[in-house]
């Protein structure tokens, strides 16, 4: 026993020292490096489809041409014209005294499941009213608006009022 003490002692002459030690090393930890997403299922690619459309009124052609539609973009044509009557006649006459024609024209392709490949047409025609006279002046105006199946290879023709007739053909 005496030589535990004489350790004892011994110690308590010398100064208490506290040994430090250094901080803990630091961890880090990084994310696992994931490989790249890789898509189960292919985009779908988008179709242009090119419809061919004549817009008549009687004998008169107003539109004869291509025009591309897709799922994500439709297709218009836009015309039209202002200019003094043929007739002029006497008296005061109101600012507005023109004839006026426009044509407007819209497609879109619609998907329906049930039916395939939809077109939906819609056309807008004013052209001067043509009755004899001054007091004739005026405009009139037809709308059709109608969407039709439309598979490769098909053709359809829409009559509106006035012998306005629209054909859509693939």
């Amino acid at each position: 026993m005496f030589g535990f003490f004489a350790i004892a002692a011994v110690a308590s002459a010398q100064p208490l020292m506290i040994a430090q030690s250094s901080p803990p090393p630091m961890i880090s930890v990084s994310p696992a490096v994931m490989p790249p997403m890789v898509r189960t299922s292919a985009l779908t690619p988008v179709v242009v489809v090119p419809v061919r459309v004549r817009v008549a009124a009687g004998t008169q052609v107003l539109f004869n041409d291509t025009l591309r539609v897709s799922r994500n973009a439709g297709a218009s044509y836009q015309e039209s014209r202002s200019e003094a009557p043929e007739t002029v006649c006497a008296g005061e006459r109101y600012y507005s005294s023109s004839e006026r024609y426009s044509l407007n024209l819209n497609i879109y392709q619609r998907d329906d499941n049930t039916a395939g490949p939809m077109i939906n047409v819609s056309v807008s025609w004013q052209r001067p009213s043509r009755t004899v006279g001054c007091a004739g002046e005026g405009t009139r105006q037809v709308q059709l608006t109608q969407t039709v199946p439309l598979a490769l290879g098909q053709s359809v023709t829409l009559q509106g009022d006035a012998g306005l007739t629209v054909t859509v053909s693939r």
